[in-house]
């Protein structure tokens, strides 16, 4: 079988998503083109530290080499038109095809996550403009390279935000419903093509994001206490390591999800429960 290409955006941090997903897809075999707004990704108004040793897009790709996979890293803002053209294109003259695209970037946290009057309007449109709208030129490049092979897999991160109301996260939560809505038609559209679309909705993750929100908001003395009541308020009793969830992504990648399209899955512990 001819060995399939994936494109994932958002890879730079080191114990986020996007290398874990793309570590994931490595171990099958896949070839990588990681993408990212600049070498060491988006930071949020509550990651003021230096990332940590061994981070940023270029480690993750001597990452990837090391375990023996084809890899290349891009550089570009997925919500800027030219930009989410040219990372496909990129790609496809790297590895002459393009199988799977893994929308993964998503906007740094800010002043979004505030009540409805306090919400600046350009906090909207940068989360909008990331989350939603990139996503959208993400696939609109990718698909014709799809199309000409009759086979893709597309899969969209979203969040249970996107399926249930969250306080002060209007402005996120509405991003990661809009990627829902545009999964389902888009499957519907793509699916005689061969191609399938997917959402993937996670809770809480133990990311370096995640980490700076929570030390944002309940400041170190709280840190370990808070994120223990929200281990316990999840079924299974811990938060997600990227890593399961990426298992969730690769299977919606893979060969064998054929007839998975259309869906918003959950990856959250039992959190959610519709």
């Amino acid at each position: 079988m001819t060995q399939r290409v994936a494109l994932i955006t958002g890879c730079s941090k080191k114990e986020g998503l996007g290398a874990a997903t793309a570590r994931r897809l490595a171990r099958a075999g896949v070839a990588l083109a990681v993408t990212d707004i600049n070498m060491e990704g988006a930071r949020g108004t509550s990651e003021k530290d230096a990332p940590p040793a061994g981070s940023g897009i270029a480690a993750l790709v001597a990452e990837l080499k090391g375990m023996g996979a084809q890899a290349e890293y891009f550089l570009g803002d997925v919500s800027v038109e030219a930009d989410a053209n040219r990372l496909v294109d990129e790609a496809v003259k790297r590895f002459g095809r393009l199988d799977i695209l893994v929308n993964n970037a998503a906007a740094p946290h800010g002043k979004e996550f505030n009540d409805i009057v306090e919400v600046p309007l350009d906090a909207y449109d940068r989360v909008m403009n990331v989350n939603a709208r990139g996503s959208f030129a993400m696939m609109k490049a990718a698909v014709p390279h799809m199309r000409k092979n009759k086979w893709g897999r597309i899969v969209n991160v979203s969040s249970i935000a996107g399926k249930a109301g969250i306080a002060k996260q209007a402005v996120y939560a509405g991003s990661k419903a809009a990627l829902i809505g545009m999964t389902r038609c888009l499957a519907i559209d793509l699916g005689p093509d061969g191609i399938t679309v997917n959402a993937v909705c996670p809770g809480s993750m133990q990311t370096s994001r995640v980490f700076s929100d929570a030390l944002r908001r309940w400041g170190p003395e709280r840190l370990q206490e808070e994120m223990k009541k929200k281990a316990h308020a999840i079924p299974v009793g811990n938060v997600a390591l990227p890593e399961e969830v990426a298992s969730v992504i690769a299977f919606l990648c893979s060969e064998e999800a054929s007839h998975v399209t259309s869906q918003a899955i959950s990856v959250d512990g039992g959190r959610l429960t519709i």
